[in-house]
């Protein structure tokens, strides 16, 4: 009875998903939304209906959102993912941001991964800049991983990975920033404390924002994000990333990410058989100031 209430309200439950968090559940996505709802359902010991209400009234940061949200975006994600970016990361986006802070004699650094699940991403970022920069002491990096998934957010902040998370990470990595300790793997406080956890839903206008540190980023990374959503949440999200970037900063999005290039001022640039993205020229000599809150 109480699983023929959940298919009925699932078309409610869809709605209010992407009215909330700007998400398009597709068909593959139900039976997680269903599984998750009944869940709920019984340990607030209430009904599909009782529970949907309960979530249309309560507020973005209530618990109950933040079960609901953690049972449908299990985010696929492992250090050093997708070898033709890192390899751009390593060789040129990254030794190029150094070489100009150094230059300019400005040791800030601000990296930000929006949607970055448990923070394997993030943490890469945060270990190739320990392998490239000496005197990483004397720099102020703002390493900034953000995501809806609250549950992934604490899970990526222990810093405890399992064996599936470091399948593309080498020896070197793995002996270097990783302790072994049964069949899981700790990552070494050196690197837990260079990066910072926090929620952003993207669809909020948190962003930019001094507050919450998402302004004038160097890089940002949304990578494998963009594909849950619509063309028209895209543009908006897109839109408000653009007003996060430094002037030269770069964007790097994932292969499958539907990046609307001309709406949005961006210009496309394809190196190490990689591509990323910067502020086109007439955009980033606009201030976006007015943006930050």
């Amino acid at each position: 009875m109480v699983n023929n209430s959940i298919k009925d309200l699932e078309p409610g439950f869809i709605r209010l998903i992407h009215e909330r968090f700007g998400l398009v559940l597709r068909a593959n996505q139900t039976g997680a939304l269903n599984k998750t709802i009944l869940a709920a359902c019984l340990e607030h010991h209430c009904e599909p209906q009782e529970y949907f209400q309960k979530l249309k009234k309560c507020p973005g940061n209530s618990p109950l959102l933040a079960h609901l949200i953690a049972g449908i975006t299990v985010g696929e994600t492992y250090f050093f993912r997708d070898e033709r970016q890192i390899h751009l990361l390593k060789t040129i986006l990254l030794p190029r941001l150094i070489k100009r802070k150094m230059e300019e004699g400005d040791l800030n650094l601000r990296i930000w991964s929006a949607g970055c699940s448990t923070g394997e991403e993030i943490y890469t970022i945060a270990i190739l800049l320990s392998e490239m920069i000496e005197d990483l002491k004397s720099w102020n990096l703002q390493l900034l991983g953000t995501d809806i998934n609250r549950k992934a957010l604490k899970s990526g902040e222990a810093g405890v990975f399992n064996k599936k998370s470091l399948r593309s990470t080498n020896d070197h990595y793995r002996k270097r920033y990783f302790l072994k300790i049964n069949n899981h793997y700790e990552l070494s406080q050196a690197i837990l404390k260079l990066v910072r956890f926090d929620y952003i839903n993207l669809m909020d206008t948190a962003y930019p924002s001094i507050l919450n540190g998402t302004n004038d980023q160097d890089l940002i990374l949304c990578r494998n994000v963009l594909i849950y959503f619509d063309d028209e949440i895209i543009s908006q999200i897109i839109k408000k990333l653009c007003a996060c970037l430094s002037n030269r900063g770069y964007f790097l999005f994932g292969a499958s990410d539907p990046i609307m290039i001309t709406e949005n001022n961006l210009d496309f640039h394809h190196e190490e058989e990689a591509i990323y993205f910067s502020l086109s020229k007439s955009l980033s000599s606009n201030s976006a100031g007015d943006l930050y809150g």
